[in-house]
This record gives C-alpha cells, structure tokens and sequence, in this order.
C-alpha cells in the first residue's frame, strides 16, 4: 500500500542544538535537545558487527548516518522509510550514505525482494532497529517488517539445514544417477507434447476426498504423482502416468522400494537417491534442479547432452507442478496440496509417513497458524510455509498463470492461485470421451558402445582431477602444522600456500569439485569471522583455525567425492564389458546361421 502525506501529521522543529528534528502524530523522531549525540549512542548500542543492517525509519537521517558510519567492507544497511515525504528528503539531501540502499513507502513486496538476496548472504546474522517511536507511527508496517525477515530466516535455515544434512547423499546420488541419466530421455522431449488437463497429486490430508473423482476421470487426465504420493495412489488401484522425484534421502527410497509399476516413468533429478532409478530398471525421463548454471552445465559436459533445469523448490510438489505446465499445454489442477495439518494429520492416509498429531508434536515442531483455503486459521510450520512461498514465486514464472488451479479443497491458503472445487475442474475441463496417449519413451535414440566408451574416458579424467585436489589440500595441511609462530604465518610458507590456492583455483572454476568447494569455503567464512578489538594473536588463531578447516574439509570432500566416481567408472566399465560381449554373441550368431 503506498502512503499519501494525508495520513501523517508532519511537523518540523528545531532540536536545542540548533539541529531539524521532526513530529509525526505528535510523537518525536529524534531527541529534542540533541539528536547527534542520540544519535551515536544509538549506533552504538544497535551496531553489531559482521551483520546486515535494517534501519526502520530514517526521520531527520542522523541515526542512518552514525549507522552507515560503522558499516564495513563486510556489512550494509537498508533503510525503511515507510514516510515518502522524509524518504524523499533524505535522498534529495544526504549523499554521504554508504553501503547503504533506501526503500521508501509501505511496499513489503519490494522489501522482500530487495532484502532477499541480502538475507541469502547475511544467513542469522541480521539485525533490525527500529527508529525512536516509528513502531507507533508506523506499526501495522513495521510488524510487517519484522514477520518477513523472522520467516526468511527461518526457511532459510530450513534449505540450509536440508543441504548440509543430505550433502554427502547429494553429491553421491549425482554421481551415480549419471550412470543411468547418460542413457535416459531428457525431459525436455516432453515439452508441449500434450494439450490434455493435468492434475498433480500431493500428499496432504485432503487428498483422500478426492481420490473417488480421481478414479472416475484416471483415464481422461495426465495425472502426475509427487513422490511419495504414489503409495496412496496404488493403495486405491491409481497408477500415475509419471511419478516425479527428486529427494536424495534413504526415506525417499523406501517409499519406492516395493512398489510395482506396470506403466507409470520415474521423471527424476540427478540429486534423486540413486537406488530408486536403479529399482525401476526402465528408461526414465530425467532433468536437474534449477538451482546453479554450474551444475547444468557440469552435467551436460559429462553426459554430452541437454539436461533441463527445472526451477522447483522446497517440495517435490513444487517441481511436479512446474513440469505439468512444461509438458502439457492445458490446464493443471493442484490436488492434495495442504501444507498444513489438515484435520491434525500429516500426510493422507497409506502414505509410510502418515500420523495424526497432538500437542507434544504441536510444541515439538514449532507449529504456528496461517490463513486457510477457505480462510480462517490451520496449523503449518516452517517448512511447509517454505514450499508456500516456492508456490507462490513459482507461479510468477508462468507466462500464462490462468492455467493453474488449486483444487486442494483444504489446507493453506496459497497466494495468487485460483481455487475451485476439484468437480468444477473436472466439469470444465475433462473430455470424459477421450482417452490420454502416452509418449514412446522408448524411441529416443541409445547410447552406442563408442559413446559409452566416450563417457568412461570423461569420467577417468574427473577422479584425476580429485586426486590433484586431495593431493594439494593435504600438502596444505602439512604446511600449516609446520609453522612454528603463535603470532605470525612464515613468508615463505604463504608464498607455498598462494602456489596450491593457484593450482586449486582453476579446478574450482568447474565441475564436481567446485560444486563441493564452494559451501566449504562459504561456511569456512562465516565460521571465523573478525571479532571486535580483535588482536594480532587472535586474528592469527582465527585464519590459520579458519585455514586448518578449509583444506582438512576439501581433503576429505576430495577422497568422498572420488569414491563415487569410482563406482561410476566400474559401472560404466561392466556395461561397456556387457555390449561388447552382446555385440560379439550377435555377430556369432549371425555368421552360425549363414
């Protein structure tokens, strides 16, 4: 909402310092004797060093500037000014600020596009300051404020607590699921394909009312599990046409591991936990995660093809919607997709990870209220709030938003979609005389012997260049233990350090280990950060704890990472060894039946 002077009763006086200070609705932004000298006392007491800055409320720009003052190479400040008029004033008069950027109005959604990419950054280490009494003049807003920045730290912490625990599985199920995706169709052969209303099934607790209708329109529909969904589908003798998966965890796997498919196609992602692909031994439909170019790009050096990447989110459900928009032109309906504890359930019933909640796990999980499909409150926490928020970000990606329907019936409400009745959509949209085509997965050309050979060779180069790595990091560390000061690093050992960082550097620039080089050393970062009045002893303790850390983690990522790549090269040397002798049986038999 943007703000009309009107609603604010602006007056300017002068401080006994000779100083402009103003009141709005008769509340004093700065102090009425001295607003300099309050001003670095705020700064004082608020500045925190190494955090991101949110000053809300600027007044006269005193405190900003005492603020702005103290920020660093590594910090910065952004200041709401939810007042236009002050804003204005302060962009026309003060030139001094810096690292620094101003948002003014009430326009949360540019809030939290510009904090956003800073939030990513910054991680915890936020701090927000409100200006004297701006959390009276201004304080729908200024909660406002508070609740954006609460809820991106807390999803973040959720995306960063996902990848360091399933980091090690990641780079594994990368690895090996390259075995399988160098024979795989890419999906992109199935963009536009169809021009057929599609419902993707979720988990979520409504999904039960709707499996009756379901079953009705099966045939009539392109119908799209999101993962673990599948188990509640089969239990009601639904089979998908395309199950979509892309978590690395063993309790993925285990919701696949006794099932039986008789015509549905795994559609996975490379970080996909690698046994899954392995139990369906059928050709499946596979892209990667939207979420880094160098890994796209990575991947397709590896495999010398077109590999999609396919921008999703926290859940599966995100990436299965994204896909039903790319294959098929028609409408998509959204079934199953609470995102919250609909009637005190996690997930619709059959499915292996199915219970019913009390107030131990309402504590436990830190559950909170939010607006509802139909309005009113329902139970969520923060991780299904994450995957809200991927919803929502995700549809803005849609060139034709209008096709998407949430027909969940339940659950969270979610921003921006359109919500009918699952009937309605069926009504509408589904020609109940016409039967869904599947697409001959099979006709996409296989990979030759020649090729398979290609790929080993490729794969033999990637486990040299992880020596190198391990190889350097452990001379690394060799190095650092020989340095005898307490105090001081030796010349010439950090002229031998500048050498391995120099051979390491252009290894990190692509491929496997830059991928696993990179949160390393942003987490080595963060880590050690400079202390305040930080002495020379303790800042040398600091970077050479902080560089004992750095090449001991790329060591051991090195020799893990490796490992994986080994099995891969024995899986591709055994089905080279597999073709050539069915190529040599072939020719035998041919020349036998002359």
């Amino acid at each position: 909402m943007d703000n009309e002077l009107k609603e604010y009763e602006i007056v300017e006086e002068t401080a006994k310092s000779g100083h402009r200070i103003y009141k709005v609705n008769n509340y004093y932004l700065h102090s009425k004797y001295d607003p300099i000298r309050e001003a670095a006392k705020f700064a004082e007491r608020h500045y925190k060093k190494n955090h991101l800055h949110i000053l809300f409320g600027v007044g006269s720009g005193y405190i900003a500037k005492a603020l702005s003052e103290k920020m660093t190479e590594e910090e910065f400040l952004i200041i709401v000014e939810p007042i236009e008029f002050l804003a204005d004033k302060l962009l026309k008069e003060e030139s001094q600020l810096e690292r620094c950027i101003i948002i003014k109005g009430e326009d949360q959604e540019l809030f939290e596009k510009i904090y956003e990419p800073f939030g990513n950054t910054f991680g915890k280490r936020v701090s927000v300051v409100c200006s004297p009494n701006y959390d009276k003049v201004c304080s729908s807003y200024y909660h406002s404020i508070l609740r954006i920045v609460k809820d991106h730290i807390y999803m973040q912490q959720v995306n960063i607590n996902t990848i360091k625990y399933f980091s090690k599985e990641w780079q594994k199920n990368f690895t090996l699921n390259l075995f399988y995706a160098y024979d795989d169709v890419p999906l992109k052969c199935l963009e536009h394909i169809y021009n057929v209303p599609v419902v993707v099934a979720s988990g979520g607790p409504s999904l039960t009312k709707q499996i009756p209708l379901l079953k009705k329109v099966r045939n009539h529909i392109l119908l799209i599990s999101s993962g673990s969904t599948i188990n509640t589908l089969l239990k009601h003798d639904i089979e998908p046409d395309f199950i979509v998966t892309i978590d690395g965890g063993i309790n993925n796997y285990r919701h696949f591991e006794t099932i039986e498919l008789k015509q549905a196609r795994i559609i996975y992602s490379l970080s996909n936990h690698e046994k899954i692909r392995e139990r369906f031994n059928r050709r499946s439909l596979v892209f990667i995660s939207n979420i880094d170019d160098d890994l796209k790009i990575y991947a397709q050096k590896l495999l010398n093809k077109e590999i999609d990447g396919i921008l999703g989110g926290a859940s599966v459900a995100n990436f299965a919607l994204n896909i039903a928009y790319m294959i098929s032109t028609g409408p998509v309906a959204l079934i199953g997709q609470d995102l919250a504890y609909t009637d005190n359930k996690t997930h619709a019933e059959h499915n292996k990870n199915f219970r019913k909640i009390d107030e131990t796990y309402i504590k436990q999980r830190g559950l909170f209220y939010t607006e509802g499909y139909y309005g009113g409150q329902v139970l969520t926490d923060y991780t299904f709030f994450t995957m809200k928020h991927n919803f929502e970000r995700l549809l803005q990606t849609f060139s034709q938003p209008e096709r998407i329907y949430n027909c969940t019936e339940g659950g969270v409400k979610i921003e921006g979609y359109q919500q009918i009745p699952f009937q309605e959509f069926c009504d509408r949209y589904v020609d109940t005389n016409k039967n869904v085509p599947m697409f001959d997965i099979d006709s996409y050309p296989h990979k030759d012997v020649q090729e398979w050979k290609e790929f080993l060779m490729r794969i033999e180069n990637e486990i040299k260049l992880h020596d190198k790595v391990q190889r350097l990091a452990e001379e690394a560390v060799l190095l650092l233990k020989r340095n005898t000061s307490d105090t001081t690093f030796d010349t010439k050992l950090l002229k031998k350090l500048d050498k391995i960082d120099e051979q390491l550097k252009p290894i990190f620039a692509e491929g496997m280990m830059s991928l696993i080089a990179q949160p390393i050393v942003l987490d080595t970062f963060n880590n050690y950060l400079e202390k305040e009045n930080e002495t020379e002893q303790e800042m040398y303790q600091r970077v050479y704890a902080r560089s004992m850390d750095l090449y001991s983690r790329l060591q051991e990522a090195a020799i893990d990472s490796k490992s994986y790549f080994m099995q891969l090269k024995e899986k591709i040397k055994n089905k080279i060894i597999s073709m050539d002798k069915r190529e040599k049986d072939d020719e035998s038999h041919l020349r036998n039946t002359r």
